[in-house]
């Protein structure tokens, strides 16, 4: 019976038949890449926003590098000017009243009389 039927097909059923085989293999195929074409898609996607990060934080981190030793140099002269500024402070007794309030402050901390500088 099956070939009876398979015979009574002719050519252009058959070619129609080939045919919608093809397309169907054709859309399977299709269905079935697309998933993984998209996650490559998506994959040069991230590839290209993380080199384009990798490249915004190299300059930053340059840029950061530069800024640390503009402020080195900076705090370094600074403390040079106050290190020559001092220096150049003529050594001086201390005032009476300087001398009063360290005493003072002394007795304070529990300081015994017999313990305190000859100044106070």
């Amino acid at each position: 019976m099956i070939r009876d039927f398979l015979r009574a097909i002719g050519p252009a059923s058959w070619a129609v038949f080939a045919v919608c085989v093809l397309l169907l293999f054709v859309m399977g195929w299709c269905a079935a890449t697309a998933p993984s074409r998209e996650r490559a898609k998506q994959d040069r996607a991230v590839e290209a926003a993380n080199a384009k990060a990798r490249a915004t934080g190299t300059a930053s981190h340059d840029r950061a590098a530069a800024d640390r030793l503009t402020d080195l140099k900076i705090n370094n002269r600074l403390e040079k000017e106050r290190t020559d500024a001092v220096s150049a402070i003529p050594d001086a007794r201390p005032t009476a009243g300087r001398v009063a309030l360290a005493c003072h402050r002394l007795r304070e901390q529990g300081t015994r009389d017999v313990d305190l500088p000859a100044e106070c």
